[in-house]
Parts: C-alpha cells; sequence; structure tokens
C-alpha cells in the first residue's frame, strides 16, 4: 500500500493544493463582484486538493502498481534533451522571437525527439506558431516579441 505510486502521486498534489490555497488566501481573496489578486489561485488549490483527494482515496479502495513502476522504461535521454531544448528556446526567445524560436522547437521535437514525416512536420512547425502569434497580438492585444521578423511580423 506505502508503495503504490497512485498514493504517492495523490499526496503530491494534496501538498501543492494546500500550498496554492494558502498562497491564494494570503494573497487576498476579494468578493466574487471584486476578486483580489488570490482568488483565481484559492479556487484553483482547492479543486486541486479535491482531485488529489479522490485519487488517495481510490489508491486506498485498488492499490495500484508499485511506485517503481513510474519510471519503468522511461527514455532519460530523450528527456534530458527536452530539457536542454526548453532552456535553448528560453535563451533566445527574445533574440529570434517567438515565431522563429517556436518553428526552429518544434521542427526539432518532431523530425528528432518523436519522429513524425516531414510533410506532416513543416506545416505544423511553421503555422502553429504563426496562428498562435496573430491570435495573442491581434486578438489578446498582448505583446509577444518578434525578434528577427520584426519586419515581416511588424
Amino acid at each position: 500500500m506505502i508503495r503504490s505510486s497512485e498514493l504517492w502521486g495523490g499526496l503530491f498534489w494534496f501538498a501543492l493544493g494546500v500550498y496554492v490555497v494558502w498562497v491564494g488566501r494570503d494573497l487576498g481573496l476579494g468578493v466574487v463582484n471584486d476578486p483580489g489578486p488570490g482568488f483565481a489561485l484559492f479556487w484553483l488549490g482547492l479543486l486541486t486538493l479535491g482531485l488529489a483527494g479522490s485519487v488517495i482515496v481510490s489508491a486506498f479502495r485498488v492499490p495500484g502498481e508499485p511506485l517503481s513502476a513510474l519510471w519503468a522504461d522511461t527514455r532519460w535521454q530523450k528527456v534530458l534533451i527536452v530539457i536542454a531544448l526548453l532552456v535553448i528556446y528560453g535563451w533566445f526567445f527574445d533574440a529570434i522571437g517567438f515565431v522563429l524560436a517556436s518553428t526552429i522547437m518544434l521542427l526539432v521535437l518532431m523530425l528528432a525527439i518523436d519522429p513524425v514525416r516531414l510533410v506532416v512536420a513543416l506545416p505544423v512547425a511553421a503555422l502553429t506558431p504563426l496562428a498562435i502569434y496573430f491570435v495573442i497580438t491581434r486578438y489578446l492585444k498582448i505583446q509577444m516579441p518578434t525578434g528577427l521578423l520584426s519586419g515581416i511580423l511588424g
């Protein structure tokens, strides 16, 4: 029972939910008509607590696989490569811009990490960041770094 992966996962998320509720309460809840900065955090934390509680209860009813099963067949090389790619993505994000950085990142992920055919990878990697960029900048009015494509996207 103590080695159940569901139990430990549920306990982790329960602890995180407690922390989020605490932070949300400390930031100030406000009222429904005038929510404070911690309003959403508080309620998301309570939702996390409820979901984690249901996982914990189900772990006691039907014990799951042992904790070691969570890491079985993990492809650690690919995990480390993705982490490195995310660091590089963050490093160059402002310099080369959202669209170009995201396109390169998606291409590398789709061609090297989890291979997809080139005829699928190219349009997805090119069009997805462009679509997201235009939704964020045009409709949501949020500034995104254009970087090297500032003359084209401007």
